[in-house]
């Protein structure tokens, strides 16, 4: 039979013309109860948030009970994926601040108030960004992708936007020569030769650490020295021909077996021990890639294509302009000013002595003016009255 319109008086209740509905969520689907209609609305309000409560007090004890437990076991889901390590990092300070809290205890509030500390004690944005982010997708593993997070609605600080980077060549063979000899030496060779590769290869081409780890050895064809790039970060991927040290480099990379992602944090501290420096990012040889084909004058659109963004305005972004017009165009505003007005003064003549020698000599010539014009005013007028 049917009930006709169904109009909303308050939150997970509605009024038909046969009564009441309560609809709460269960399990990520929604409930529905009815009720008479005569059942008065604090009533349904009570009920309906009674058998809220008790729905999440049966599923905190058939989850632990804890939120310690439920951080146990979604590592476990997680132990085989690359960014293991990254993620336990992240996790851990939440567990230290809800060491005795339920998860369904946790609230926006809780996570709102935790960034804030956080940030107070100096924490990078990008690493609340990356504990938030952790966060939510714990309760998604655990609840459902569409169920709801404490970490809906919260107010992140945004990650400042840096400026691009580059690292000398000097330093680039340095660290692939110092990788080579660690190769040699036999300790963690298998390891340190597809870190060898992989760095080589983001050294040559330029690409996204992400987009190395999603090639396939399909992706790379060396005969005709082309590298079908998959899409990452929102493109659509690039084709990049492959000169001779890339096909190098990705001879290299064939040989190491290093196909497949890779944990980055490990990679990144393997390179630091050959003579990476600290504060600078391996993501940076990307910049470097991109200054370079700009220093040596290419269109910023083949850059754009080779970089694989969507907009021009991106690459912009890691390229402020073809640096080689611009050298150009600076060199055609040189010899304007004048050689001398640009000439840096003697020392001798900076130095204290002199300027006091110089401040007497202009002291004296403005008492001589002084006492000349004094006269000339004193015998003007007995010249007149004579």
């Amino acid at each position: 039979m049917a009930r006709g319109r169904r109009v909303r008086i308050a939150t997970g209740i509605y009024q038909d013309a046969h009564g009441y509905a309560v609809v709460w969520p269960e399990h990520g689907q929604p409930k529905e109860k009815r009720f008479p209609a005569d059942a008065p609305l604090d009533r349904l309000k009570k009920w309906r948030a009674r058998t809220i409560g008790q729905l999440a007090d049966v599923a905190a004890v058939a989850r632990g009970g804890s939120f310690v437990r439920d951080v146990v076991t979604f590592l476990k889901t997680r132990r085989s994926r690359p960014s293991f390590k990254a993620d336990r990092a992240h996790l851990r300070p939440w567990v230290h601040r809800f060491p005795h809290r339920s998860r369904w205890a946790i609230d926006r509030d809780d996570v709102q108030m935790a960034v804030a500390a956080w940030e107070a004690d100096g924490y990078s944005p990008r690493e609340l960004r990356h504990r938030v982010r952790i966060l939510r997708q714990l309760y998604h593993a655990l609840d459902g992708s569409r169920a709801p997070t404490p970490c809906d609605d919260v107010s992140l600080p945004r990650v400042p936007r840096t400026r691009p980077i580059s690292v000398s060549a000097a330093l680039v063979r340095e660290v692939a020569l110092t990788l080579r000899a660690h190769e040699m030496d036999g300790i963690g060779r298998l390891r340190t030769a597809k870190t060898r590769a992989r760095y080589l290869v983001l050294a040559t081409t330029g690409q996204r650490p992400a987009q190395v780890k999603r090639a396939q050895p399909i992706d790379v064809d060396l005969e005709r020295r082309i590298w079908f790039v998959r899409p990452a970060k929102g493109d659509a991927g690039a084709i990049v021909y492959l000169n001779d040290d890339m096909v190098a480099a990705w001879t290299l990379f064939a040989a190491a077996q290093a196909w497949g992602r890779y944990d980055g944090r490990s990679f990144v501290k393997t390179l630091r021990r050959c003579g990476w420096p600290k504060g600078v990012r391996p993501y940076n040889l990307r910049h470097t890639v991109g200054l370079t084909l700009s220093e040596l004058g290419v269109d910023l659109g083949d850059i754009q294509a080779h970089m694989g963004h969507v907009s021009p305005e991106t690459t912009r972004i890691y390229v402020p302009g073809v640096l080689a017009r611009l050298k150009d165009a600076s060199q055609k505003l040189d010899g304007r000013i004048p050689a001398a007005a640009l000439a840096v003064p003697c020392p001798s003549a900076m130095s204290p002595t002199g300027r006091k020698a110089k401040a007497v000599d202009f002291v004296r010539q403005f008492e001589g003016r002084s006492k000349r014009a004094s006269a000339r005013l004193g015998r003007g007028p007995t010249n007149k009255s004579a």
